[in-house]
C-alpha cells in the first residue's frame, strides 16, 4: 500500500515561534506519510531551530505574484474552470475585512493559491493540511476545490481571538476536518460559527518533544540561589510580560534577590524595557531576545520557577495554551500562569503548577514568598 501524500501549506516556514508544526511534519514522517511543504512567503527568520532546519528540504517558497509561472497557471484555471475561479475569489473578497489592506492580501494570496494547485496537479496529494484559520487556510481552500481533494486545518488562538478570525467561519465551514488544542478553543469555535457540527471540531492537545527537554525531577534542588524565573513569549500584551515585570519590581522592594530573564521579541519590547529602567530592574530583569531551543533548554535547567502571567485583552486577544508552558513543566521546573483560555486544561491549580489572578502582579509576588 503506497504512503499517504499530504501537502502542508504554510503562511512562513520556517518560523521561530512555530516550531511545534515543524514537530508535527516530523513526526508524521515517521508514520509513512509522504509531505510536501509550500511556504506562501519566504521566512524572515536569521535563527532557525534544527527540527526547522530538518524539514528544510521537503519545502518550497511559492514564487511572487510577477513569476510568469504564476500567471501562466492562472491562465490555465480560467480556461479549464472559468466559473469555479471566478467564483473562489469572489467568496474570498465578500468575507469580513476591517482594513482595505486586507482584501490586497487576499488577492496576492489567491493568485499564489492557484499557481499551488496547478503545481500540485500532478504529485498526487491526497490530503492538504494547514495550520491557522487565516491566509494560509484560504490558500488551502482554494487548492482544495481547484483540485477536488480535501484539506483539514488545525485552529490556535491567534486565528480565534484576534481581530485575524475574519475567515474562521469560511475555513470552519469549508475544511473536511477542525483541529485545535482545547476545549476552550473548541467552544470558542463553536460559538463564533453556531451552524458548525460539533463533531467537525476535534480536539488534539499539542506536544513536545520529551526527549529534548526533560531532566531528573530531582535536578532542581542543585540550582544555586538567587532565585531564578524564566518566562519565553512574544513580547505582545496578551503573554502578560507586564506583570511579571512588576512582581519583580515588589520582590526588588522586599530584598529578595533574584534573577528573571523573558525571551522573545515582539511590539513591546521598547514599553517593557522602559518598565525595566523605571523600576531600576535592569541588573536583575534581562529581555534576551530570540533564542535556539537548546538555550531556552540551559536557561529552564537553571530555573527555580517558569512565569506566563498570559491575559486577555481589551479587544479580547488571549493566549491558547502556551507550548512554553509546556516545555518547562517537562523540564520538571514549577510554572505559574493565570486562568486564560485553555491553561487551565493543563495547570492544575496546586497540582500540576499555580494559578494566578490576572492583571495581578502582587499575587505573582506572593507565590515567589511563600
Amino acid at each position: 500500500m503506497s504512503n499517504l501524500k499530504v501537502a502542508y501549506i504554510l503562511f512562513r516556514f520556517p518560523s521561530l515561534t512555530e516550531t511545534f508544526i515543524a514537530e508535527e511534519i516530523q513526526k508524521i514522517q515517521g508514520a509513512d506519510v509522504e509531505v510536501r511543504v509550500y511556504s506562501l512567503l519566504p521566512s524572515k527568520e536569521d535563527l532557525v531551530h534544527p527540527v526547522s532546519l530538518s524539514i528544510l528540504p521537503l519545502t518550497q517558497n511559492v514564487p511572487r505574484i510577477f513569476n510568469p509561472a504564476v500567471w501562466f497557471a492562472q491562465v490555465h484555471y480560467l480556461c479549464e474552470n472559468p466559473g469555479l475561479y471566478f467564483h473562489l475569489l469572489w467568496t474570498l473578497l465578500r468575507q469580513p475585512a476591517k482594513h482595505f489592506s486586507t482584501y490586497l492580501q487576499r488577492m496576492a494570496i489567491f493568485i499564489k493559491s492557484v499557481w499551488l494547485a496547478k503545481d500540485l496537479q500532478s504529485r498526487q496529494i491526497q490530503l492538504i493540511h494547514t495550520h491557522f484559520a487565516w491566509l494560509s487556510s484560504a490558500a488551502s481552500w482554494v487548492v482544495s476545490r481547484l483540485l477536488d481533494v480535501p484539506f483539514t486545518v488545525t485552529t490556535h488562538a491567534f486565528d480565534i481571538y484576534s481581530e485575524r478570525n475574519d475567515l474562521l467561519k469560511l475555513i470552519t465551514n469549508q475544511a473536511a476536518k477542525v483541529m485545535t488544542i482545547s476545549d476552550h478553543n473548541k467552544n470558542a469555535i463553536l460559538g463564533l460559527n453556531p451552524t458548525l457540527l460539533n463533531d467537525k471540531v476535534q480536539v488534539t492537545r499539542c506536544g513536545i518533544d520529551l526527549s529534548f527537554f526533560s531532566r531528573p525531577i530531582d535536578a532542581q534542588s542543585t540550582i544555586a540561589f538567587p532565585l531564578q524565573i524564566t518566562s519565553v513569549g512574544s513580547l505582545i500584551e496578551k503573554k502578560g510580560h507586564k506583570f511579571l515585570i512588576q512582581a519583580c519590581a515588589n520582590l526588588e522592594k522586599q530584598d529578595i534577590p533574584f534573577q528573571c530573564v523573558i525571551i522573545g521579541t515582539g511590539a513591546q519590547h521598547a514599553f517593557l524595557e522602559n518598565l525595566i529602567q523605571e523600576n531600576n530592574l535592569g541588573k536583575d530583569v534581562v529581555l534576551a531576545g530570540k533564542k535556539s531551543q537548546e538555550w531556552i533548554r540551559d536557561r529552564l535547567s537553571q530555573s527555580h520557577v517558569f512565569i506566563l502571567a498570559c491575559v486577555r485583552t481589551d479587544d479580547n486577544d488571549q493566549d491558547g495554551i502556551p507550548v512554553a508552558m509546556m516545555e518547562a513543566m517537562a523540564m520538571g521546573v514549577p510554572v505559574i500562569s493565570t486562568a486564560i483560555s485553555g491553561i487551565p486544561e493543563l495547570i492544575k491549580d496546586e497540582e500540576t503548577g499555580i494559578i494566578v489572578k490576572e492583571c495581578d502582579p502582587a499575587s505573582i509576588t506572593q507565590q515567589l514568598c511563600d
